[in-house]
């Protein structure tokens, strides 16, 4: 028999249902903040200016670098070095797109300014793009990732330029508004081209779909370009505001028919690339002749300037970002930057902003007793410092803060700052009070769950005792099946005939299947708040109990070979009015039990003070000498809830110091370093907490839960 096995379920004082078979989790919204990056420069590779064009899903850059004033070489960037693609001598050569699997496109213009010609790369192997008949080539644009590449190229004869795709290996004309020229930019996973066309009195922008050229139109002014477009079909690009005025231009967003300035920046603006979400990037200018600053865009933050959004931007070398080029589906964003006298290419990345979703609580203790603040946050490379009264408390750099043995130099104001990335995030006040005379303790234990068949039990551990404490414990135990079958609770399946079975150490020393109505029974199940049986000759289970001190246990099992739902409760009977230091108390309450798809136990803190306690959900460890226990879930994780709120959650331990002495503090067997068993330390205030108990990737076994009372 393991003792010290400790599930507990709320008590059900009034319940017209139960609390425990389903607990529905609510997230709260959260308010839109403005994002957040950290900045990389992509270097070089032996020229003196870089700027990215495009970015894949996958995070592979590409684009060019300015050698001097007579030819550009293209590159790509991946996993963190630029490298150089192909050898074209005296051109201006530029990678302009990659798609999902790694194959990029290529443009490639002779030094007179006067020939196109355009590969595809796969791999190391470049492959020439056919053109429309002109003997000026053509210039490829972007490539969407089912390999369909768009650009634009010369006719016969050199005659005119229009838009194009090849999907294939077939060459498509796509036309144009009028007899003029026709330009595509970008391709969306669906195959949804755009770009800008000649028009009456200027170009305009251009949506390619189906056979169809659709005129965009502008935003008042004669001229407008589409640059980028989502899978969702949301367009971007730039267009004249003012009407006869062909000088100016401004971000536009076209979606449902409806083309939207989105610039509130500048005096001047363009929108270059959208990924899925409707993260809009491009360039504006304070001064409408020279765009000089990369934006971020959403609809919820309004443009943004990204030298105003980087954390690392004064220690990364760049003194401006001048341009964002392309967004990824990641959020990831290239564009070009200054550096001392040159331009680099750089790649922003989003800042996972530390965001605290459990703050510390506060609590009031008696003297000497140890109280644990602790934070949940959100966020990668998170740092911590806890301070009291305002001021850095040394070494206090973790997600929790523990206080052995509190005093009343301790009482006051804890906070704790969290870092990540360049940005820190401040937690609510917690105020810790030192009271002598309060006191706390563990007074309830549940479990509700189904058995199934003779073969079928569990164990509900206890532990009697406390440092100065003397006596027996008065418990009421209780297994509840056929009172669960009726009005309030209505449970369907329920057990209809449970029973317990009582042992102090590992000697049997007693049972009860039916509990028989006893009136003294009666009188201490309403004392503890236990819901009533529904009569006195029910078959449900249940004892009055006076525990010596040390590890005790019951088993609750099914008369025969029955099945279905059952509750099984523990009762701390002390009347509140006699408690005192010296009474005896519930130092540990655990259930052994196979998780099935998940377990949910509760525990009851009463008093008037905080407590701290160990919980631990262990399975691996449990299944290893000296226990050897057959079937145990080989990954436990545990999280903890008080009413719907998430307050704390493990899934492994981590060989902690903290969590290390409390096993031995409070007695508990150890967990091997790298086991993958379930530990959490938490200071918490009286009142009603589950625990829900889960194998990691949705596997299952035995597993005992335990809640230890830590001094």
């Amino acid at each position: 028999m393991i003792a010290s096995v400790r599930t507990s379920l709320p008590r059900f004082i009034g319940s017209a249902g139960l609390p425990l078979t389903a607990l529905l989790l609510a997230t709260p919204a959260l308010a839109q903040t403005p994002p957040r990056y950290t900045i990389t420069n992509l270097g070089t590779f032996g020229g003196a200016n870089t700027t990215p064009l495009a970015i894949n899903a996958n995070g592979v850059v590409v684009g060019y670098e300015w050698f001097n004033s007579r030819f550009h070489r293209p590159f790509v960037y991946r996993n963190g070095t630029m490298t150089e693609i192909g050898s074209y001598g005296d051109a201006f050569t530029e990678a302009t797109g990659v798609n999902a699997t790694g194959t990029i496109v290529v443009s490639s213009l002779d030094s007179s300014g006067n020939t196109f010609q355009s590969f595809s790369y796969t791999g190391t192997t470049a492959s020439p793009l056919a053109n429309l008949g002109g003997s000026k080539g053509m210039s490829v644009a972007a490539i969407n990732d089912a390999g369909v590449m768009v650009g634009y190229g010369y006719t016969a004869n050199n005659l005119g330029i229009r838009a194009f795709s090849i999907a294939g290996g077939t060459l498509t004309n796509l036309g144009t508004l009028t007899n003029g020229a026709s330009y595509a930019t970008a391709i969306n996973s669906a195959g949804v081209i755009v770009g800008y066309s000649d028009a009456a009195g200027g170009r305009h922008a251009v949506r390619y779909s189906g056979g169809t050229v659709t005129d965009l139109g502008t935003l008042g002014g004669p001229e407008s370009f589409a640059y980028g477009i989502n899978n969702s079909g949301v367009i971007v690009g730039s267009s004249g505001a003012i009407p006869g005025n062909v000088a100016i231009l401004r971000a536009f967003v076209y979606a449902n028919g409806t083309m939207t300035n989105i610039d509130t920046l500048g005096a001047a603006s363009s929108a270059l690339g959208i990924n899925s979400a409707g993260t809009v990037v491009g360039v504006y200018g304070t001064n409408p002749n020279v765009p000089d600053r990369g934006f971020v865009y959403t609809p919820a933050t309004g443009m943004i300037d990204l030298n105003t959004a980087v954390v690392n931007l004064a220690a990364s070398g760049f003194t401006q970002l001048l341009e964002a080029t392309a967004i990824n589906d990641s959020g990831q964003i290239v564009g070009r930057g200054r550096v001392g006298n040159g331009f680099r290419g750089y790649l922003l990345t989003p800042s996972a902003a530390p965001v605290i979703t459990t703050h510390p609580l506060s609590h009031t203790v008696a003297p000497g007793s140890s109280v644990v603040f602790s934070v949940t946050v959100t966020g990668t490379a998170l740092q911590y410092q806890w301070f009291f009264n305002n001021a850095a408390i040394t070494g206090a750099t973790s997600a929790t803060h523990a206080i052995a043995s509190a005093a009343a130099a301790h009482a006051g104001i804890y906070t704790v700052r969290v870092s990540s990335g360049g940005e820190s995030v401040t937690s609510n006040p917690a105020t810790l009070t030192v009271t002598p005379g309060v006191t706390s303790r563990l007074i309830n234990l549940s479990i509700l769950t189904s058995l199934a068949g003779a073969s079928d039990s569990f164990t509900m551990g206890y532990v009697v005792g406390g440092a100065g404490t003397a006596g027996s414990k008065p418990l009421v135990i209780r297994a509840a099946g056929p009172s669960l079958a009726v009005a309030p609770f209505n449970v369907p399946g329920a057990l209809t005939d449970p029973k317990l079975e009582f042992f102090s150490g590992t000697t049997r020393s007693g049972e009860n299947d039916n509990w028989g109505g006893a009136t003294d029974l009666t009188n201490a199940m309403a004392a503890v708040g236990a819901f009533p049986f529904t009569a006195a000759n029910s078959r449900d289970a249940a004892a009055l109990a006076s525990a010596a001190a040390g590890n005790n246990s019951v088993v609750v099992s099914p008369v025969g070979n029955l099945s279905g739902t059952v509750i099984a409760e523990l009762y701390d009977a002390s009347p509140a009015a006699t408690f005192t230091a010296a009474t005896p108390r519930l130092i540990n309450v655990s259930v052994l039990k196979g998780l099935g798809t998940g377990l949910t136990a509760g525990f009851v803190v009463g008093g008037t003070a905080s407590r701290t306690v160990l919980i631990r959900a262990v399975g691996p460890t449990l299944g290893a000498a000296p226990f050897n226990v057959p079937g145990v879930v080989v990954d436990p994780q545990l999280t903890l809830f008080s009413g719907q709120t998430q307050i704390g959650a493990n899934d492994n331990w981590g060989d902690g110091a903290a969590l290390s002495a409390a096993f031995t503090q409070v007695g508990a067997f150890a967990l091997p370093a790298a086991s993958r068993d379930a530990a959490l330390l938490i200071t918490l205030a009286p009142g009603n907490y589950s625990v829900q108990v889960s194998g990691v990737g949705a596997t299952t076994g035995v597993a005992i839960v335990e809640v230890y009372e830590v001094p």
